[in-house]
């Protein structure tokens, strides 16, 4: 759809922090999903063995980048 983009954000990770031991910031976006979704699976996950925090996410890995559709503002 033109009025929407997939925002990739990359992830981070500080195994030797008791907090803010991992996140994701913006990176980069584009306007079709399959590219957004084949980048992020490319890329890959951590795991527990990377980082101790990891172990409390569902499915026990964090991906690398992940993607989120958003909607452009329109005007009004």
């Amino acid at each position: 759809m033109d009025n929407e983009i997939f925002l990739i954000e990359k992830g981070w990770i500080n195994p030797l922090e008791n907090r803010d031991t991992e996140g994701y910031e913006p990176f980069v976006y584009t306007n079709d999903e399959n590219v957004a979704k084949k980048f992020c699976e490319s890329n890959g996950f951590w795991t527990p063995d990377d980082c101790w925090a990891i172990s409390y996410i569902p499915g026990r890995k964090m991906w690398k980048y992940k993607y989120s559709k958003i909607k452009l503002l329109q005007e009004v």
